[in-house]
């Protein structure tokens, strides 16, 4: 079998005991998407590590130190039902390709190291949390998340793959307190749908008895156990290309040529919130007692975030217009980030004919399981990516609705085509190949993120390269619609309270704030948006802050938030 094809569809991602003397130790290959992402890790300095701020509205009757007991007790069973959260990575040397002789190959692996039993998983998962609940000062949480943002490398591969930092309390009532967390995850070990199961499981263990979660922690380390939650990598789970070995070779053979020969997007304008040039942005180290400033460390770009939030109100505008389109919320979500910037687009270059505009190109990831037909938990990074969609660009002389509710049937018409999953070679949109080519996307990702040095010259297209003439896009757009793990009201905190020696509850946890970030690569802008249970609207934007004017971002910010409200001046127009 081909080298490059040998992991697709074919188990060598499988899970193997290692034989040790008094540890239960597993490993697997990474699999080609969480390689790619390792390598960013690795060699850039923590890039595309997730890096979230969340928040929690509490009750409790426990001292400080007896909370922060509390929470390490919930994080070790957090790390042991999600074992890539407690897993590490490392080199091994192997076949090259699955044993057809051709030499040997350093292959990254995830390694999960049991701990011995329920007292040494509470110390290890220990190792992996840093708790400044205690300290006087306090600390904001945006702030914090900015500086470990462009500090050093939080996570160490080789020592665990998630990162737990506890922040101080602040009182909100007589009773009732705010406490934030910051989580930092390395990218290959998860994904947004993943992330959002473990934090709302983590909040369900916040509110779970200490008896309880020490049995937990006891249930967790059974073999039997241990194996049902090992996850499995995405390419393993490919369905095999049907027919004779000969058809196969025809099916790949087709699909290269198909990226060979494919027809590129147009040029889209370019994100009018850069900088003309990039600058360094130095951080004072506000807090190097927890994080590393040395400069030798820091990553090679400056990385920001910013959480725009529309009002109800503009929300139900936004749905209401979609509703009378005839299109998906998340379809008026990109049409509103792309006016937005089309809006900005002509503010900085007003002497652009519209002839001569650009589109908005905006690229996507994909949750690429029910195309493999995957019903079991998120509990890992599984991710394919889109080729992106074109929207046109609009004036905005022309009445704000209308724009709006025309763009969004652009985009609804190209997302749609990835829900439908027709299956045939003639539709690029088919299961089967939105896989074949995601995995030879993969491949290549997987090799172009490394050095030089590292580089080990796989080249599945051959002799006929894929056509790469793609222009980079305008920005990055996601739409997850409702997080229900991360929503506030599935616990009470009007509950009473008993002392911490009764057994009785003593305390209550409910989830209030997400803010989410990643380190971000070369001139990236990407926009995730959620909605809350009311339908309430906002986002979480990392982006290269070498690349990105602050007070552009800002503007951009503030027209996302006001752009559909009833006294905007963009109203004046319809």
């Amino acid at each position: 079998m081909t080298y490059w094809l040998h992991r697709y569809g074919n188990k060598q991602h499988a899970w193997r005991k290692i034989p040790t003397v008094d540890r239960v130790v597993y490993e697997r290959q990474l699999g080609l998407v969480e390689a790619s992402f390792d390598n960013d890790g690795v060699h850039y300095g923590g890039r595309a590590d997730l890096t979230h701020s969340f928040e929690f509205e509490i009750r409790t009757s426990l001292a400080p130190n007896k909370l922060r007991e509390r929470i390490v007790l919930a994080w070790s069973a957090l790390r042991l039902s999600h074992l890539l959260m407690l897993s590490k990575a490392r080199d091994r040397t192997s076949s090259a390709s699955g044993g057809s002789g051709d030499g040997e190959e350093l292959q990254r692996c995830f390694v999960v190291d049991l701990p011995t039993d329920a007292a040494a998983a509470i110390e290890e998962a220990r190792a992996s949390l840093t708790s400044l609940l205690e300290q006087d000062a306090a600390i904001d949480p945006v702030e914090f998340r900015t500086h470990a943002l462009n500090s050093a490398r939080i996570v160490d591969p080789t020592r665990s793959l998630s990162h737990l930092f506890i922040l101080p309390s602040r009182r909100v009532d007589a009773d009732r307190y705010r406490l934030s967390f910051m989580i930092v995850l390395a990218h290959m070990i998860a994904d947004g749908l993943s992330l959002h199961n473990w934090l709302g499981h983590f909040n369900e263990l916040l509110n779970t008895r200490p008896a309880e979660l020490y049995e937990l922690l006891v249930q967790s380390l059974r073999e039997e156990t241990i194996r049902s939650r090992l996850p499995p990598a995405q390419e393993d789970l490919y369905p095999p290309i049907p027919g004779s070995k000969a058809r196969q070779r025809w099916f790949w053979a087709i699909i290269r040529i198909l990226r060979h020969v494919r027809k590129p997007l147009p040029e889209g304008f370019v994100n009018p919130l850069r900088r003309a040039n990039r600058v360094t942005l130095a951080l004072e180290p506000k807090f190097s007692d927890v994080l590393d400033y040395s400069a030798e460390k820091l990553p090679p770009l400056n990385s920001g975030c910013c959480t725009p939030a529309m009002s109800l109100s503009a929300s139900r505008r936004l749905a209401g217009l979609c509703r009378s389109a005839g299109t998906s919320i998340g379809a008026g979500v990109f049409a509103l980030v792309a006016l937005v910037m089309m809006d900005i687009e002509v503010q900085r270059n007003p002497d652009t004919p519209l002839e001569k505009r650009k589109p908005f190109i905006a690229s996507f990831p994909l949750n690429p399981r029910p195309f493999f037909g995957y019903a079991g938990k998120h509990d890992s990074c599984m991710l394919a990516f889109s080729d992106g969609i074109v929207i046109p660009f609009l004036p905005p002389d022309l009445p704000l609705e209308g724009r709006l509710k025309l763009l969004a049937k652009a985009a609804h018409r190209q997302l749609r085509a990835y829900q439908k999953r027709k299956e045939g070679l003639g539709n690029s949109h088919s299961p089967m190949r939105m896989l074949a080519t995601n995995y030879i996307t993969a491949v290549e990702r997987a090799e172009d993120k490394l050095p030089v040095q590292y580089k080990r010259g796989v080249n599945p297209q051959g002799n006929y390269p894929a056509n790469s003439a793609w222009s980079a896009a305008t920005c990055g757009v996601s739409s997850v619609g409702l997080v229900k793990e991360c929503t506030p009201g599935r616990y009470n905190l009007d509950l009473p309270l008993g002392s911490p020696t009764s057994g009785e509850r003593d305390l209550i946890v409910d989830f209030r704030e997400l803010r989410g970030g990643v380190r971000a690569r070369d001139n990236e802008f990407l926009c995730g948006n959620s909605s809350d249970q009311e339908g309430r609207l906002s986002y979480a934007v990392s982006y290269d802050a070498s690349a990105m004017d602050e007070q552009l971002v800002e503007l951009w910010k503030r027209k996302m938030e006001s752009v559909l409200e009833p006294d905007s001046s963009e109203s004046s127009k319809l």
